[in-house]
């Protein structure tokens, strides 16, 4: 089974749009990480199978291959646990699939499941924007940061179990509102969802951002961005 969801790169001031691509096959079971360096990719292992398995699910006893494209990207850090502990789920049949495929996941994962913050998370948003995802998932502590570096609705949580029932619940609403793929408000804790609806950015495609300080709106522009002051 081949899974897909969205990541971020940021490295020297510049982000950029990775795609994750998880795939589950026959096998003895295994964890590869594709894409990063062989630390790096062994820190992640560890870290996202510790906190599915500590969040209560269910990790795949079969061998698991994740590929970070595009290959010329300069992958590195914890930011990508968060997508890799989806893509897992959605392989094991406890995130549907379709709830992942257009929006950005970014968040370090404690070994817990507790979602932590990431560096420079605006860049990953502003990345997120460039290449139309309908949403932005990022742990709770980088949420203000988020909001205010673009328009893409942003969901700001505190563990992955959040994140599942966050993605259950929005699976529900769209069954019940029809085919649009938005965050849903949770607790105060998205930003507002943008008037139109952007389609998803091609698989493979790349965005990258000069790196810079948000700068705070004034309250006549924050307002009419749908945003408070």
């Amino acid at each position: 089974m081949l899974v897909h969801a969205h990541g971020f790169a940021v490295n020297r001031g510049l982000a950029e749009h990775v795609d994750v691509e998880l795939n589950v096959r026959p096998g003895l079971p295994s964890f590869s990480v594709i894409g990063l360096s062989s630390g790096a990719a062994r820190d992640a292992r560890e870290r996202v199978q510790a906190a599915v398995l500590n969040s209560g699910f269910t990790f795949p006893r079969r061998r698991v291959t994740v590929n970070l494209a595009p290959a010329a990207a300069r992958v590195s850090g914890p930011g990508f646990d968060l997508a890799l502990a989806c893509c897992v789920l959605a392989a094991e049949g406890q995130i549907e699939p379709g709830r992942i495929a257009r929006i950005g996941l970014f968040a370090q994962l404690g070994l817990g499941g507790d979602l932590r913050g990431c560096d420079w998370v605006s860049t990953a948003a502003e990345v997120a924007e460039e290449v139309g995802l309908t949403g932005l998932i990022v742990a709770r502590h980088d949420l203000r940061e988020a909001r205010g570096a673009s328009s893409v609705p942003v969901a700001g949580l505190s563990s992955l179990r959040e994140v599942v029932s966050l993605l259950a619940r929005e699976r529900g609403a769209a069954a019940r509102r029809g085919p649009r793929d938005q965050m849903p408000p949770s607790s105060g804790d998205t930003a507002p969802a943008p008037s139109g609806e952007r389609p998803v950015g091609a698989t493979g495609s790349t965005s990258v951002v000069a790196l810079r300080a948000v700068r705070p709106r004034d309250a006549d522009s924050g307002r009419a961005a749908g945003r408070p002051p």
